[in-house]
């Protein structure tokens, strides 16, 4: 199998084959784990919230709070990782979430949830962004949407596997006097921390330090990788990142869209329970079903976004799908029409990762790129927050999805406007 986006002869195929299947399968489980641990509260909620007491807004304001953890804290944590690099510091990031995730299933009160679920956005913070930066040390640009584009598709294989799985977990409730949510955030957990100490034996943090490349394949990699650096068209600089308009135009769109899927990713389990009223193991395998779709249009999506070198289209027409997916669910009435609409939101928006996230490291290097790359992720993070905790809200307010609904559908419309707008000419002349 060639590797993702390998040219077809020569050195460079047996050594990004070795780089990927070196380094993208470790990276997708990690972001397995990662992604289940930030987002299991969605199906603890089934049982939580009653056990608790915990309305729709203390559960809606609890899930969104990890991102204002994860805000504050991305940029001093990407910046961090480039300096003491990626093996150390990803490590100390996994340790320490899957610890804070592990606590969660302590929690009795609201204030103690809300605590925990700040803590562990701190905690998580950079991780993503780290990731994405450290694939940019590895892959040249014109290979680099499949490579983000593989190692995210842990997103919906998550749902696919983690879906199920948290349904069954749940069902373990009252076993050894602990009910089902607190065996769920204690059993997800402990991955964290276990392959988290496996990092450090691991990760190599370049290609120069590494002992699983031939000379020849690491020259070329490095002298690759070294051209496309000179190549590029802005002075790599992290002020020059941080006050370029294209970044914060990227970090617009992705909070636009970011309220949005949060929003399902942490309302899915109780808006597919309010459609159809099945078992919580059932509600497990329908986000499984929807996931296995969404990896599908992921790839095929970034494949063709690299196989042309167009991102704009790849981007706004999957946020389309978004929008679409979010007016179809509030406005059906039928349940497997709705959950079919709904199939839409993380479908859309999954398949925009490769190429999105492709663009900052294209107009960026070194720091700049791990400064680029983390403010778009911080902007995001402000509508992560929103998405979760607007939904809570009106729906305490008025009873139903249908509001929240369409305003972030809405919201997933403009940003597909706004991508159209981007300008990456630069970019790919710099390829």
């Amino acid at each position: 199998m060639p590797p993702i986006g390998a040219p077809t002869d020569g050195l460079p195929v047996i050594t990004l084959r070795k780089v990927t299947w070196r380094l993208i399968p470790f990276l997708f489980v990690l972001y397995v784990i990662a992604w289940l641990d930030r987002v299991n509260v969605g199906f603890a909620g089934l049982q939580m919230n009653a056990d608790l007491g915990f309305s729709s807004t203390v559960f809606g304001f609890g899930s969104g709070i990890f991102f204002l953890g994860y805000c504050l804290f991305e940029i001093p944590s990407n910046i961090i990782l480039e300096r003491v690099g990626a093996r150390l510091w990803i490590s100390r990031i996994m340790i320490t979430w899957g610890l804070i995730s592990a606590s969660l299933m302590f929690v009795r009160t609201p204030a103690a949830f809300y605590l925990l679920r700040f803590l562990l956005g701190v905690a998580e913070a950079g991780f993503f962004p780290g990731v994405i930066y450290y694939l940019t040390l590895w892959y040249p640009t014109a290979h680099r949407a499949r490579a983000i584009a593989a190692f995210m598709t842990a997103v919906p294989v998550t749902g696919l596997i983690g879906g199920p799985v948290s349904g069954a977990l749940l069902e373990l409730n009252g076993l050894h006097g602990l009910a089902g949510w607190q065996w769920l955030f204690l059993l997800e957990a402990l991955p964290a921390v276990v392959l988290g100490t496996v990092v450090l034996f691991y990760l190599k943090n370049c290609p120069e330090t590494t002992n699983w490349l031939t000379s020849p394949e690491r020259d070329w990699l490095m002298e690759t990788l070294a051209a496309e650096r000179r190549a590029c068209p802005v002075r790599p600089n992290v002020r020059v990142a941080l006050t370029d308009a294209t970044v914060w135009k990227l970090g617009v769109i992705f909070l636009l869209v970011a309220a949005g899927f949060y929003g399902y990713s942490f309302w899915a389990p109780l808006v597919i329970n309010s459609l159809t009223g099945l078992t919580n193991f059932k509600i497990g395998l329908v986000i499984g079903a929807i996931s296995a779709v969404t990896i599908l249009a992921m790839l095929l999506n970034s494949y063709h976004s690299d196989r042309t070198g167009e991102r704009a289209l790849h981007i706004a027409v999957p946020l389309s799908l978004m929008a679409v997916g979010f007016a179809g669910c509030a406005l059906v009435r039928q349940p497997v029409l709705a959950i079919i609409a709904l199939a839409l939101v993380p479908l859309g928006h999954c398949a925009s990762y490769g190429p999105f996230w492709s663009m900052p490291t294209q107009f960026f290097t070194g720091p700049a790129a791990a400064a680029g790359i983390a403010l778009v992720t911080t902007i995001a993070n402000l509508g992560s927050f929103a998405g979760p905790a607007m939904i809570g809200a009106l729906k305490a307010r008025t009873g139903t999805h249908v509001q929240s609904f369409l305003l972030l559908g809405g919201m997933a419309a403009v940003a597909a406007l706004l991508a159209l707008t981007i300008d990456h000419s630069s970019a790919r002349n710099s390829e």
